[in-house]
C-alpha cells in the first residue's frame, strides 16, 4: 500500500483533480504518518470512491482524501487495537461527534453513520457516479480544499485560500486600479477550466 499511495502523490503533485477507486483491499497493515501526511498535503483535489469494505491501511488513505464518497451498503471497520494515525486524522477533521463515535465506539460504521459524522461527503448507490460537480471550477476546488485542510484554527491557510480565490477569479489588476481611481470594480468572471 505505501508503494501505492507514493504514485497516487505523485499523480496529485500539480493542480487538478485526482480520483482514487478503492475496491476489495481486504489487507490489514498499517500506513504511518510519514506516509500518509504527503497523500493530506497535495497540490490535487483528492476524491476517493469507497466501493467495498476495507483494510486498515486503505482505509486510511481514503479517509485522507479531500472529498470521500461511500458506496451504499458498505462498513468502515478500523480494525482492532489503537486507531491508526489516518484515522485520528480524518476523525480530528470531522470533529469532535466523529472523534467520540471512532475513538469510544470501535465497532464497525455504516456508511450512512460516517456521513452522519462527517467523515463522509455522499453515500452513493452500487451503480451511481460521486457528485462531483463538472460544473464547479478547479480554483473552488482548491479553495475549498485548502479551507477543510486548514481547520477552525488555522487562519493564515484561510486568508491564502481566500487570496487565491480573488486572484483567480478574474483580473488580479482591476481591484487596485479600481480602488486607485475610485470607482467600483468591474470584474469579467471567472474562467471556465476543464476538471482532469
Amino acid at each position: 500500500m505505501v508503494d501505492q499511495l507514493r504514485r497516487w502523490c505523485s499523480l496529485a503533485a500539480s493542480p487538478g483533480v485526482v480520483r482514487v477507486i478503492f475496491e476489495g483491499e481486504a489487507r490489514q497493515e498499517e500506513l504511518g504518518w510519514r506516509d500518509l501526511d504527503p497523500w493530506t498535503r497535495t497540490r490535487a483535489v483528492t476524491v476517493a470512491d469507497v466501493r467495498s469494505d476495507l483494510g486498515s491501511a486503505a482505509l486510511a488513505a481514503a479517509l485522507c482524501c479531500d472529498l470521500v464518497y461511500l458506496r451504499a451498503g458498505i462498513e468502515l471497520r478500523s480494525g482492532e487495537g489503537e486507531a491508526g494515525p489516518g484515522l485520528l486524522w480524518a476523525l480530528g477533521r470531522a470533529g469532535r461527534t466523529a472523534l467520540a463515535r471512532g475513538l469510544l465506539d470501535r465497532r464497525a460504521m455504516t456508511a450512512a453513520e460516517a456521513l452522519g459524522v462527517g467523515i463522509a461527503h455522499a453515500v452513493v448507490g452500487a451503480d451511481g457516479e460521486p457528485p462531483l460537480s463538472a460544473e464547479a471550477s478547479l480554483t473552488a476546488l482548491t479553495t475549498a480544499r485548502d479551507i477543510a485542510r486548514s481547520g477552525p484554527s488555522a487562519r493564515p491557510a484561510l486568508e491564502l485560500a481566500s487570496f487565491r480565490l480573488i486572484f483567480a477569479s478574474g483580473d488580479p489588476g482591476e481591484g487596485a486600479r479600481a480602488f486607485l481611481e475610485r470607482r467600483p470594480p468591474e470584474f469579467a468572471g471567472e474562467p471556465e477550466r476543464e476538471l482532469k
